[in-house]
């Protein structure tokens, strides 16, 4: 892969996310909070889970940008557990949801109303988007990242980025689902 034309292409796709979240902010408190059904998750825990999972590759990417050296590596070649990893997670291209999966205990959503959700991650995304700028000029296969389950699985940065940013576009999915179900029962 050539790093300019995947992270050209992982700023479009995060600032999709970005202009959905943007979107859903103009909806009312209860609409954000309607679930389909008990078990489900509301628009605003799909959004809280999102903003756990990024603070933790935010500060990864603090901690290990900050003083990665300039290359001029133009290629960027993923993992096999990063290919594996952003596979199971990034929808694919009709918007079905591959591998539906299990949410770890540490990233299950608590909604504090005191604490607005989506302009926490709306903030996030415009850090990835200049995360993914400056990243023009590094190494995307030298720099190593620990994924947010521990360091038992370490991505490429390319990986990271692919995975958080598929990742982010899988629950923006599951979001509008739950808009759209929550339509077909009023």
């Amino acid at each position: 892969m050539n790093r300019l034309e995947l992270l050209n292409s992982l700023i479009a796709d995060t600032q999709a996310v970005k202009n959905e979240a943007i979107r859903f902010s103009s909806l009312s408190k209860a609409e954000l909070l309607s679930k389909p059904s008990p078990e489900k998750w509301c628009v605003l825990e799909c959004i809280e889970h999102l903003n756990i999972a990024d603070a933790h590759y935010i500060a990864q990417f603090d901690k290990k940008l900050i003083n990665a050296p300039h290359s001029d590596r133009n290629d960027f070649k993923p993992g096999w557990m990063g290919n594996y990893f952003v596979k199971m997670i990034k929808p694919k291209e009709d918007g079905t949801i591959p591998s539906p999966m299990k949410t770890l205990r540490k990233f299950i959503p608590e909604i504090n109303v005191q604490y607005d959700t989506l302009s926490k991650f709306i903030e996030d995304q415009d850090y990835l988007i200049d995360t993914l700028e400056k990243s023009k000029s590094l190494d995307l296969n030298k720099i190593k990242i620990t994924s947010a389950i521990g360091s038992i699985v370490t991505f490429k940065l390319g990986d990271a980025f692919r995975f958080l940013i598929g990742h982010n576009q899988r629950h923006i999915i599951q979001a509008q689902q739950v808009l759209q179900q929550m339509e077909m029962v009023s």
